[in-house]
């Protein structure tokens, strides 16, 4: 009998799923960065969070490296740059309940163009997989540009479990191949992804 490949597509549509429904209604990056005239040549980032993690809510932020805005269910922040990825995304998910990195190293795949993965990973497709079964206790999904560019990554969620949070990345295709993290997560590796400072792997 043939095996069926798994691709990365399954994987995304496990880890998103929840927040799915709620992101397909909420403004992109795109919607935010087209309404402050004159970012896409100001540089900086720009970007919003849709969560399911208690209460549903959402996050639109954007830092021009002169000037930050934070907004979203009630929430209003505003003045100048803290000057750090980091401290902007930290803001932006203020409402993110309290919760450690999820343990140990995390994993990498590598998946051809079509999103179809290697036989020899399916180890750790399994792994990934039983990691998505544990009771989830949050999503995020983010839709970040910077320096006014569609960001590399097709992916960026939080996912939060009993074990801690994990942070998802899927790449776009690029270079005849795609590239997928699960890693323990926080908001200083987000924002190393957000800054383009990309692991080789976990």
């Amino acid at each position: 009998m043939t095996r069926t490949p798994r691709t990365v597509h399954t994987v995304t549509t496990k880890i998103l799923k929840p927040v799915r429904a709620a992101a397909a209604g909420s403004a992109t990056a795109l919607d935010l960065m087209e309404s402050l005239p004159g970012f896409p040549g100001s540089g900086g980032v720009c970007g919003v969070a849709v969560a399911m993690a208690g209460e549903p809510w959402t996050s639109a932020f954007f830092d021009d490296r002169s000037t930050f805005g934070i907004s979203g269910d009630g929430v209003r922040l505003s003045g100048p740059s803290p000057g750090s990825v980091a401290e902007l995304l930290r803001q932006a998910l203020a409402r993110l309940p309290a919760l450690p990195p999820a343990a140990g190293e995390g994993l990498y795949l590598d998946a051809d163009e079509r999103g179809v993965l290697e036989a020899e990973q399916e180890c750790l497709v399994l792994d990934l997989m039983d990691d998505l079964r544990r009771t989830r206790r949050g999503t995020v999904q983010l839709d970040i540009v910077r320096d006014g560019e569609r960001s590399p990554w097709e992916m960026l969620a939080f996912v939060d479990d009993d074990r801690g949070r994990h942070l998802a990345v899927l790449s776009r295709p690029r270079g005849g191949h795609r590239q997928f993290w699960w890693l323990p997560g926080t908001v200083e590796r987000l924002a190393e992804f957000v800054e383009g400072r990309v692991p080789d792997h976990a």
